[in-house]
């Protein structure tokens, strides 16, 4: 029987050429999960998209599921059968661009700025600092945090890394380190900028503690996932004027309800969650790539490109 394989979400003609120029398969596109015909469901072999535990298990010849995202914590779940892939590095240089946008915007206090001009005034702020010869350190060194050192480098940031174990250090990081060893780097770093996964390994692990080792003169940094950061900590430390800034793309929780303290904490800049997906049309491409990539690997038998490791999350 032809391999059958599900595509969901919404997809442009291009995309969808991209999908049927695959042979040796029959494909399914569905924008919605749930308008997905029980017999096509019964005999997918592969899923492109968000799955969910209800939806599997109506997928019995399941075999391979693709995600659209980076982020893959959340699968365990999933039976041993069923391999699973992300769409590793398809954001990376998208992200470092607005983690880049929001270091230059915390360290020349632009917000203070286009908040003076509201009240039509004029006043030279202090404290503006420079980029170039900052130390900066990404906790996360996978594609993003590469990127984001990469272009930090190249304006001439000194740059440090941490990561899980140590290994591929680029040539523009002047040290790499694990986890256990990042207390010894915070004291000196100008901006500390995070893109981790939201495992459980690393949940917390930005508490009152480790925010206090930092500078009071630094800048936080996160793309990662909000779990990484004790926001009642971070709010604490904002009000007692501790951090420069602390620039957040993703909170815990998320969505950050309405009312809630850390909307109007001090210096810190919230953006909701929309460094990454399908907001820059190149990011839509290169996970299209990825997910054609795969698809036509496992329909050949081949292991698929950044295979999650289920118990790790990534």
């Amino acid at each position: 029987m032809i391999p059958k394989v599900i595509i969901s979400g919404v997809h442009t003609d291009e995309s969808i050429d991209k999908f049927k120029s695959l042979r040796g398969c029959r494909f399914v596109f569905a924008e919605n999960p749930g308008d997905i015909a029980e017999n096509d469901l019964a005999e997918a072999e592969i899923f492109a998209g968000f799955i969910t535990p209800d939806l599997c298990t109506k997928m019995p010849a399941l075999r391979f599921v693709q995600l659209y995202s980076a982020g893959a914590n959340g699968f365990s779940w999933l039976p041993e059968r069923v391999t699973l892939a992300n769409a590793y590095g398809a954001y990376g240089d998208s992200i470092a661009e607005h983690m880049l946008t929001t270091t230059l915007m915390a360290m020349k206090r632009m917000p203070e700025y286009l908040e003076m001009q509201k009240r039509e005034g004029w006043e030279l702020l202090k404290d503006i600092d420079r980029f170039e010869g900052a130390k900066i350190l990404s906790v996360g060194m996978g594609a993003i945090g590469t990127s984001y050192l990469r272009k930090a480098a190249a304006l001439g940031a000194e740059c440090y890394g941490v990561r899980r174990s140590i290994h591929d250090q680029p040539d523009f990081v002047k040290e790499l380190t694990t986890p256990d060893d990042m207390d010894r780097l915070l004291p000196d770093m100008d901006v500390v900028a995070l893109s981790l996964p939201g495992t459980s390994e690393v949940s917390g692990m930005f508490d009152l503690r480790r925010l206090r080792l930092m500078k009071k003169s630094a800048i936080l940094v996160n793309v990662g996932r909000g779990n990484s950061v004790v926001t009642a900590d971070l709010i604490r430390v904002m009000e007692e004027g501790y951090l420069k800034a602390a620039c957040l793309d993703v909170m815990d929780p998320e969505p950050l309800p309405p009312g809630h303290p850390l909307w109007t904490a001090p210096r810190v800049y919230i953006t909701p969650h929309i460094s990454g997906g399908y907001r820059a049309g190149v990011n839509y491409s290169r996970v299209v790539d990825v997910v054609v990539k795969n698809i036509g690997l496992v329909l050949s038998g081949k292991k698929p490109i950044h295979t999650v490791d289920r118990t790790l999350g990534y």
